[in-house]
C-alpha cells in the first residue's frame, strides 16, 4: 500500500487552525460565552483563509507583492471601531486551556523549512495574518514577518502668499550678532571712536 503524501506547508497550516478552531468550539460548555466563542472562530477562519488564498496563488505562480506607499491622513478621518475581542499578548491562553498545546505547535511549524520557504514566498502578505494568530498564543512571529517601516510623511512648507501689486517682498531680518572686525592697512576698521561726554 503506498504511503500517503506527504501534506504541503498550506495543508499543515490549515490542519493545525482547524483542531484551535474546534478546541476553541469545545470550550462552549466550559463557562465560554457563545457570543465570544464565534468571534474567536471568525477571526481564526480568516486567518485560515487568508493563508490558504496566499498559498494557492503562490503555487500557481499568481502572486504578486504589494507595494507599500505612505499615504497621507483623511482630512476627516472616522474613529477607529475597537475590537470585542480580547488585546492582550497572548490572550486566547487563558480562555482555552488547550491553548499552550496550540501555542507549542505553532512554534514547531515555525521550524519546517517547509513553512518558512512559503512565509519568505510572500511575507509582507503573510505577514498581518500570521502575526495576528502570534499575538493570540504569545508567540513571537519569525524575523521574516516584521511589519515594514512606516514612511513619515515630511510637513510641506506653507507657501509664501505673493505681494500684491505695486507692493515689494519685505526682506527678512536678520539676526543680530557680535560686530565683525575688519583691519584695512593695519588699522582697525570701522574705527571706534570714544563717545563723546
Amino acid at each position: 500500500m503506498p504511503n500517503p503524501p506527504t501534506p504541503t506547508a498550506a495543508e499543515r497550516f490549515a490542519s493545525f487552525l482547524l483542531h484551535v478552531i474546534l478546541g476553541v468550539a469545545a470550550r462552549s460548555g466550559a463557562g465560554l460565552p457563545f457570543p465570544l466563542i464565534g468571534l474567536i472562530g471568525n477571526r481564526l477562519r480568516r486567518i485560515k483563509q487568508s493563508i490558504a488564498r496566499l498559498a494557492a496563488k503562490i503555487r500557481e505562480g499568481t502572486y504578486a507583492p504589494r507595494r507599500f506607499a505612505p499615504r497621507s491622513k483623511p482630512a476627516d478621518p472616522k474613529p477607529r471601531q475597537p475590537s470585542k475581542l480580547p488585546s492582550k499578548f497572548g490572550w486566547l491562553l487563558p480562555l482555552v486551556p488547550d491553548a499552550v498545546a496550540y501555542r507549542s505547535q505553532l512554534e514547531h511549524l515555525f521550524r519546517d523549512p517547509e513553512v518558512m520557504a512559503l512565509l519568505a514566498a510572500a511575507p509582507a502578505s503573510l505577514g498581518r495574518p500570521i502575526r495576528s494568530l502570534c499575538w493570540m498564543l504569545r508567540v513571537t512571529p519569525p524575523d521574516i514577518l516584521a511589519p515594514p517601516p512606516r514612511a513619515r510623511l515630511a510637513k510641506a512648507a506653507p507657501p509664501t502668499p505673493a505681494p500684491a501689486a505695486g507692493e515689494s517682498r519685505p526682506t527678512p531680518k536678520r539676526k543680530k550678532g557680535p560686530e565683525r572686525v575688519r583691519y584695512v592697512f593695519g588699522l582697525r576698521y570701522p574705527s571706534v571712536l570714544p563717545d563723546p561726554k
